[in-house]
């Protein structure tokens, strides 16, 4: 009786194998880079639009709110010492603070009992994304209309390329938070160039319409 031997792989056919395992993992791996990527846009919109919410729900619905920010500690703030004054001031509550930081960033959330001291609460530079408007601008931010209109809160220099090139921000006839990239503005009018779009914190901020409202 005859014995056959048994047959291995060769050295061609191992490659092979190798290099279909690799293909499917690269497709598999970017589907899943891909579709991260959608989620932290989904999320990050979700963030800034809670935050956003809350801020002009305060404004509209109490006085006293809009009392300490047209008039009272808040009203000179802006930026990121807004955002401080807001939370200080219990404008905004302590379940806003983790919405101060956009997830796909490389900022860091601050603990929530650090407010359990609202009064010697310090807003961490690393633990806000958000650019701010100016307190007693509040109110006239919220309500331009046409072409009156601005952004009431968009990312921070820190935070601007988070998603390559577009921007995160809120408008004040907007209802949700919606990403922005210069040709955009551009069509819509504004007179943005590629220097001012690299250097918001220096070239955009208070100073160039629509961010002219906004602060670092």
């Amino acid at each position: 009786m005859r014995q056959f031997a048994k047959r291995g792989f060769t050295l061609v056919e191992l490659m092979v194998v190798i290099a279909i395992i690799g293909l499917l993992a690269s497709v598999l791996a970017t589907s899943v880079v891909s579709k991260m990527k959608q989620a932290s846009h989904d999320l990050d919109k979700k963030v800034l639009l809670d935050l956003y919410n809350a801020m002009q729900m305060k404004v509209e619905t109490d006085e006293k709110a809009r009392v300490v920010m047209f008039r009272g500690p808040v009203a000179e703030k802006k930026g990121r010492e807004f955002w401080e004054a807001c939370f200080k001031h219990k404008v905004l509550k302590a379940d806003m603070l983790p919405k101060m930081i956009c997830k796909s960033g490389h900022d860091i959330e601050m603990d929530r009992r650090s407010l359990d001291n609202p009064e010697m609460f310090i807003l961490d530079p690393m633990g806000c994304s958000w650019t701010g408007p100016k307190g007693m601008e509040v109110g006239y931010l919220m309500s331009a209309r046409g072409k009156a209109r601005r952004i009431v809160i968009c990312a921070n220099e820190r935070n601007w390329f988070n998603h390559e090139d577009e921007i995160l921000s809120v408008w004040s006839d907007g209802e949700t938070a919606e990403y922005i990239g210069i040709e955009q503005l551009s069509g819509w009018g504004y007179e943005i160039s590629e220097e001012q779009w690299i250097n918001p914190g220096a070239e955009l901020f208070g100073k160039t319409k629509p961010f002219d409202g906004v602060f670092d």
